[in-house]
């Protein structure tokens, strides 16, 4: 009989009961058993079931769903007898781990997911519910903890509700409504975010971490935000238009001294209606005179701007919003955000008395956001953006409609500490309530650099300071000593030392996507080189920094990107992964890869969309090419090469026909084994982009041929023992002596495709 519950729990009793209570729902009892003997028996010999997502929407059946998924929690030796049994849920703590090196570890792969695209795209645009979810965690790759790689990270993108569309504008920071299974919820009595509690542990509890997007800003009138209204800067719109108006008519009886009488009072007018959102024509023989107007009056608005988000004007500014705020929920006490069932009427009221929180600006911007004038509808606040050198750069600005917190006083440069709590306890409650692995923390890229900080120090942008990193990223550590912080940093400048110890930062978001088409052999060896050098010389008492190797992630179809694998063609993509997979760096540069939902059958893009909107996202179907990737990377798992080697780099591409050799040897001198690799590393095809010394970018698509009749020389002192090889139709890399190519000390190629490669073992004579 099925009982209902409101409240989630993760003690083993209740997570038994609820994941039973699944198997009577979905009635596997009544199940083909030839289906259950095939299922079983991959899951048993891979710790997963080798299906691409696409196939398992496909194929496989709610019922076969689940008896897989049971089976992967026997593997992990989490479910026996119908009973969930468990001494730690994380199975980073499960693996002995008791730091963040765990997710640092060469091989180990992070995998970029939507809940709500997780459904079958191809089909509908409903977004995925629970049990699609779970078809995900069932094709999701194991590790090898043997080497104490473990299963690939989920990386969950936000779940909140969500403000225009985006995924990172949460309205609240609860779980979007829109992702809750309703027959599961009226049968089970969990809501949404209860469901999605039940995901993440069976996620634990199937051998993956979990790992989540975190903002150090919100949406614009978000539930975070109304019940706390302290935690960001606000504008009273109104008011400031009044004082605007009073400047115009003070510029007015100026310019009145110079210019006629009647056209500076018909010109005011108009300046007038343009603050309040009209779009009055202006006469072409005035132009000029409202050009002075708008000249003078931009000191006005930058001094008013400044002086009305000052802490002295902000809390007279909090106190009315926060009475506006508990007046129209009709709660006098400190709200939580249960308590606003209203948001709209909520949002309506505070603009209808001019009240805004104060927004982003562009990724270059610095200071407070200028109030300008109202949009042409009238419907909300337009404003200019400023840099470091007080240059405008409102034409770059694309997060007006985000609330940053108000972590810092930039008249004074002092910090807001009531603020900076606020921030480091909502992040430790997020990581409780659902006991994430780690954090990805979001639009911290320009930290440091002259754009945020001054030459003192002190921050000057409305990104999240340094201080603020490190004191939230101290405080999760301290209360989950492995948990890992990953940092969407892009290595501008390369302020390693910053990120990795000033803040406290694991790992770095790097910079492969957005250099896609300059990441060849050569450049990740060399990379790798650059990270290993920063963890010999950087002293500190902790674990060494990572940086992703990034097969793909959601920033490569954003236009201004525009780098990502699906535009190499199969081969080229295959050969992005391989390379990621068999050039290690050793023990001072080891870095795990991150992909993305739909990456394994080749979905050429996608993402973009399902971060921009509540739907299933559509899938390539090519189990052909999920074959190949799958196979190598289970295969890099498998060789104590591939997992604590270092690359050396042995015939350069130096002809930029493609074709290149590098080794894998043992760093700490036992040098008797060696994988030695050829291959055509150019991809069929490739957008590649030019930056030319005058500033210009060309960029262009490069198509890549064969090279023909190439001599692989093998390194002195070796001969070959076998080559790796992915047979037709087979899941696994096996390996063949009898090598037909192999002639005295070198290997022959006829020919090699674009993107083609060999994996050889070789050993010392």
């Amino acid at each position: 009989m099925l009982v209902k519950t409101t409240i989630f729990e993760t003690k083993p009793q209740f997570l038994a009961k609820i994941f039973n209570d699944l198997k009577e729902i979905y009635n596997i009892s009544h199940f083909n058993e030839e289906r259950r003997d095939l299922i079983v028996k991959q899951v048993q010999q891979y710790g997963y079931l080798p299906y691409s997502h696409n196939r398992a929407l496909n194929e496989l059946s709610d019922a076969e769903t689940i008896i897989g998924v049971e089976e992967k929690l026997k593997f992990n030796n989490t479910y026996s007898n119908n009973e969930i049994d468990f001494n730690e849920l994380s199975p980073v703590k499960r693996a002995g781990y008791r730091d963040s090196s765990w997710v640092k570890r060469e091989q180990h792969n992070i995998k970029l997911l939507n809940l709500a695209g997780l459904g079958n795209g191809n089909k509908t645009d409903e977004p995925g519910k629970l049990i699609d979810w779970l078809k995900q965690l069932l094709i999701l790759p194991g590790g090898n903890l043997d080497k104490g790689i473990l299963g690939t990270t989920m990386y969950l993108i936000p779940f909140h509700p969500r403000d225009f569309g985006c995924a990172y504008l949460p309205t609240s920071s609860g779980v979007s409504p829109n992702l809750a299974d309703e027959v599961l919820q009226d049968k089970l009595g969990l809501d949404a975010k209860a469901q999605v509690q039940l995901f993440i542990a069976l996620t634990q509890l199937a051998g993956h971490p979990v790992m989540f997007d975190v903002l150090p800003q919100t949406g614009r009138f978000s539930k975070t935000i109304l019940t706390n209204p302290h935690a960001a800067r606000w504008f009273n719109v109104k008011d400031l238009i009044q004082k605007l108006s009073h400047d115009v008519d003070q510029i007015a009886e100026y310019l009145k001294h110079d210019h006629h009488n009647g056209d500076v009072d018909y010109i005011k007018g108009l300046i007038k209606d343009r603050l309040t959102g009209s779009n009055p024509q202006i006469p072409d023989h005035l132009q000029y005179l409202a050009d002075r107007f708008e000249n003078d009056l931009n000191p006005k608005r930058k001094y008013w701007s400044e002086e009305v988000t000052k802490m002295q004007s902000q809390k007279a500014i909090h106190q009315k919003v926060d009475s506006i705020i508990k007046e129209t929920v009709g709660v006098n006490k400190q709200l939580s955000e249960e308590d606003i069932d209203n948001q709209g009427e909520v949002i309506g009221n505070l603009i209808k008395q001019g009240f805004w929180p104060a927004p982003g600006g562009a990724w270059c911007s610095c200071g407070v956001p200028i109030f300008n004038k109202m949009s042409s509808s009238g419907n909300f606040p337009l404003f200019n953006h400023y840099d470091n050198e007080c240059k405008d750069v409102t034409h770059c600005a694309n997060l007006d409609c985000q609330t940053p917190y108000y972590f810092v006083s930039f008249e004074d440069g002092k910090y807001n500490t009531e603020v900076i709590d606020f921030y480091v306890n909502f992040m430790k409650k997020l990581q409780s309530d659902y006991n994430f692995d780690g954090f990805r923390v979001d639009h911290i890229d320009h930290i440091v650099d002259k754009y945020s900080e001054n030459e003192d120090g002190d921050p000057i942008s409305y990104r999240a300071p340094k201080y603020v990193l490190k004191k939230t990223n101290d405080a999760l550590k301290a209360e989950v000593p492995h948990f890992a912080a990953l940092a969407e940093y892009m290595l501008w400048d390369n302020y390693y030392h910053e990120y990795h110890v000033d803040m406290n930062f694991d790992l770095f978001w790097g910079n492969d996507i957005v250099s896609q088409f300059a990441k060849n052999v050569e450049e990740i060896i060399n990379n790798n080189s650059y990270l290993a050098g920063h963890n010999n010389t950087s002293k500190v008492n902790k674990p060494g920094l990572g940086i992703l190797k990034t097969y793909n992630n959601q920033d490569g179809e954003f236009r201004e990107i525009n780098q990502y694998p699906g535009q190499l063609g199969e081969r080229g993509a295959l050969f992005k992964w391989f390379k990621y997979k068999f050039l290690p760096g050793g023990a001072n540069a080891q870095r795990p890869v991150m992909y993305i939902d739909g990456d394994e059958s080749y979905t050429e893009k996608g993402i973009e969309k399902a971060i921009g909107a509540e739907k299933s996202m559509s899938r390539n179907e090519n189990e052909e090419f999920y074959r190949e990737f799958d196979s190598i990377d289970r295969l890099a798992k498998q060789l104590d090469l591939a997992c604590y080697g270092v690359s050396e780099q042995y015939h350069t591409n130096f002809d930029e026909s493609g074709f290149i050799t590098w080794f894998i040897r043992n760093e700490n001198g036992l040098d008797e084994e060696r994988l030695f690799i050829v291959a055509n590393e150019n991809a069929p095809k490739e957008i590649v982009k030019d930056y030319m010394q005058d500033g210009n970018v060309n960029i262009y698509e490069k198509i890549s041929h064969p090279v023909f009749n190439k001599d692989a020389f093998i390194p002195e002192g070796f001969q070959p023992v076998c080559e790796y090889v992915l047979e037709l139709d087979s899941y696994d890399f096996r390996e063949v002596s009898d090598i037909h190519n192999h002639y005295g000390d070198k290997f022959y190629f006829e020919k090699l495709e674009p993107g083609e490669y060999h994996i050889y073992k070789i050993k010392r004579v």
